[in-house]
């Protein structure tokens, strides 16, 4: 019983050594830290197993080589931690290092190689203990002057440190120090003076203060650790004594009553104590643990209120309250990273015009990387602060706070949490910092989820005001192809009236030139006969163009059959038709025949309305191009293929609408300038007669459409009354 502590501890100790170690292993005071705590652990190690020794020579040997390697080389090694903590160059405690670890090796080989420094062991009830030889005054006042000598190192330290957490952290060693003296004492034994061996309780608590020290809330907590030893303390007190003071009771009933009884009555009796064991506990928990107690209540009803909070302002105000009411903190500001801005957003109510930090700032991606709370407290003591620690502190000092809480979610940060200086100055506590951490991550993915709630809505509403964009390009469409019906059907009634009233002009024109000719009979005046020939060319001419309106306004006959159609005697027929209106406008048109004449299976008044319609969209694309409009028809026949092209040196179409112009209604014109239905019209007649029509355009340059059909037989043109 007096072995395991010292051997547990030890071992313990040592753990929390390598621990500190591995947070960072290039610094100095780390690897001072563990030396001191592998050294320590040897001693009481080996102290642990001095009183587990079966007889005198084995517990001499444990003692002499393992137990007093540890004794003797844990005081250099407290001396070079003291010299690395506001020193960590060694430059002006060199000496005394070498001097410390020179001696320590002195007095390990005397103690190896003789007996000046253990003569032996002693055997007391509690077990072994090494008897001290001559030389063990000399080692007491070496190791003391060490351990004064570290002591003096840290005094120094505090006087002239002027960062309040280190010259806290320092003032914690100065206490440990006074806690480890009592662990010091076990060696009073060898004078006559039996004490209990109390060297772990102290020895731990030493240990681990200096690694509180050293790695801030990673080890633990001083006040956590005091208060789970008083707790462990009275709750051994109220469960221990009434246990003890019972048995101690009825230990003479344990004599008389039948063994079966007996056990029942133990049995009984510690599940007792068990039950009162479980009672008495959460009590004396909440005595000595209160604030941690109300700040896992306080994030219990933080993450009960969330399911009720999905507007952004009410959840971050929600978030503030919380930490200001738990935290005794009166500034609270939260900044959100949203979309694809660089800068972080604040959304907390009281906005104090503050700078909003960017999101490419080192400091912040450092953050992001660490996934952790960071004081700036530690930002001169931490090593993980080593690589940002201009960037963190610019990042404090801007903001005017002391705590950062990044808000990361899947390794991205999404926003930040900056708390200032609590109401009653006190620094923050690593409970605190550890609600910050547990109450981060629920208000994390709260505030995410408003985010994307906001984000939804936004899309929603893009998306309504793209619909609502869309029908109202579609109502307009159909209003202008209304519009266009609407002309169409005007231009039809006019090509109808039209054919009607050529046919009635027709009728007078036949009279007038039936007339002529009888006039030309009765007149011998010359210049009379020049008059009445001018009126019959005039007629002629008249009569020349009403038969062909009639020819083109005469609706073709699904009944009738095709006929054998001269593409050239067509494209002449229709330039003459239009050549007049073309000269008009200032249009030339030429035309280039084929060797050969192409001949098509078709009908002759659709195919002249397919080129008509062509010829009449080419006049309008040469308008207002500043220069001479001129339009080009080809005819031509290859490849079992014979068709015609239409050419023009106009504006050209956009290649954006090279896939719509054969659309019904589509048009580029002005509404009642064109219908959109000439190029639609042209596309079907050519595809009736198992054709094909093609376009090339080039801005600015002119268009050329292809017109192409199977082919006949080519022969010469057939003579006047010569057919199908």
């Amino acid at each position: 019983m007096y072995a395991l502590p010292h051997f547990l501890v030890g071992v313990l100790i040592s753990i929390e050594g390598i621990f500190v170690f591995t947070q960072s292993k290039k610094s100095i005071l780390h690897t001072a830290y563990l030396i001191t705590t592998v050294t320590a652990g040897i001693w009481l190690t080996g102290v642990g197993l001095i009183c587990f020794s079966a007889n005198e020579q084995t517990a001499f040997v444990w003692s002499r080589y393992y137990s007093w390697f540890g004794i003797i080389f844990v005081t250099p090694a407290v001396y070079l931690f003291s010299a690395t903590w506001d020193d960590p160059s060694l430059r002006k405690k060199t000496k005394i290092i070498y001097f410390s670890y020179f001696t320590a090796l002195v007095f390990y080989m005397i103690c190896i190689s003789s007996t000046y420094l253990i003569q032996g062991v002693w055997h007391y009830p509690k077990g072994f203990f090494p008897k001290a030889g001559i030389l063990e005054g000399p080692f007491i006042v070496w190791f003391y002057t060490l351990m004064a000598l570290s002591f003096g190192n840290f005094v120094q330290s505090y006087r002239k440190e002027k960062i309040l957490i280190r010259k806290k952290n320092t003032k914690l060693m100065i206490v440990a120090f006074a806690i480890a003296f009592f662990g010091s004492v076990e060696y009073l034994s060898n004078y006559g003076i039996h004490v209990f061996p109390v060297a772990p309780l102290p020895v731990f608590l030493f240990i681990s203060i200096m690694g509180y020290c050293v790695i801030r809330y990673k080890l633990m907590d001083i006040e956590t650790v005091i208060h789970k030893t008083l707790m462990w303390a009275a709750l051994s007190s109220l469960v221990f004594l009434p246990l003890g003071l019972t048995i101690y009771y009825f230990k003479n009933l344990f004599q008389y009553i039948h063994p079966i009884l007996s056990s029942v009555f133990g049995v009984g009796l510690f599940c007792l104590f068990m039950i009162y064991t479980k009672t008495i506990q959460p009590w004396i928990d909440h005595i000595f643990q209160r604030r941690k107690y109300d700040l896992e209540q306080t994030f219990i009803k933080f993450n009960d209120n969330l399911v009720h909070l999905k507007d952004l302002d009410e959840l971050s105000s929600y978030i503030v309250q919380t930490i200001r009411e738990i935290l005794y903190v009166d500034q609270v500001q939260i900044f959100l990273k949203h979309g694809g801005n660089t800068s972080l957003i604040r959304i907390d109510a009281e906005t104090d015009g503050s700078a909003e930090p960017s999101y490419n700032n080192t400091f912040i991606r450092w953050l992001e990387e660490q996934d952790e709370v960071a004081l700036v407290d530690f930002v001169d003591i931490d090593p993980r602060f080593e690589r940002v620690k201009d960037q963190a502190k610019r990042f404090f000092e801007g903001l005017g706070v002391r705590v950062a809480v990044p808000l990361v979610l899947n390794r991205e940060l999404i926003g930040l949490i900056n708390l200032g200086q609590k109401a009653n100055l006190k620094p923050f506590r690593s409970a605190e910092v550890m609600f910050l951490s547990e109450f981060r991550r629920a208000a994390t993915i709260a505030l995410s989820n408003s985010l994307r709630l906001i984000e939804m809505h936004e899309n929603l509403q893009k998306w309504n005001e793209e619909l609502e964009e869309k029908v109202r390009q579609r109502t307009q469409e159909l209003e202008d192809a209304q519009k266009q019906l609407i002309q169409a059907e005007k231009l039809a009634t006019l090509g109808t009236l039209a054919g009607g009233v050529a046919h009635e002009i027709n009728n007078p024109l036949t009279a007038i030139l039936t007339n002529i000719q009888l006039l030309k009979l009765d007149v011998k005046d010359e210049r009379e006969t020049e008059s009445i020939d001018l009126i019959e060319e005039g007629a002629k001419r008249c009569r020349e163009i009403i038969q062909k309106i009639m020819k083109y306004a005469r609706k073709s006959d699904a009944d009738v059959m095709t006929e054998k159609i001269d593409l050239n005697r067509v494209v002449e027929n229709t330039i003459s038709f239009l050549e007049y209106q073309l000269k008009q406008e200032n249009v030339e048109v030429s035309m280039e025949n084929s060797g050969d004449a192409p001949y098509v299976s078709a009908n002759n008044s659709e195919l002249a309305q397919v080129l008509t319609n062509l010829i009449l969209n080419a006049k309008d694309a040469v308008e207002n191009t500043g220069r001479m409009g001129k339009i080009q028809i080809e005819t031509f026949a290859s490849n079992g293929a014979v068709g015609f092209k239409v050419k023009d040196n106009g504006h050209g179409i956009p290649k954006e609408n090279m896939n719509r112009i054969f659309d019904p209604f589509f048009t580029t014109k002005d509404v009642g300038k064109g219908t959109g239905l000439g190029l639609a019209v042209t596309y079907g007649i050519v595809k009736k007669y198992n054709g094909d029509i093609g376009v090339e355009s080039k801005l600015g340059a002119g268009t050329t459409f292809t017109v192409t059909f199977p082919t006949l037989l080519t022969f010469p043109s057939l003579k006047k009354g010569e057919g199908c």
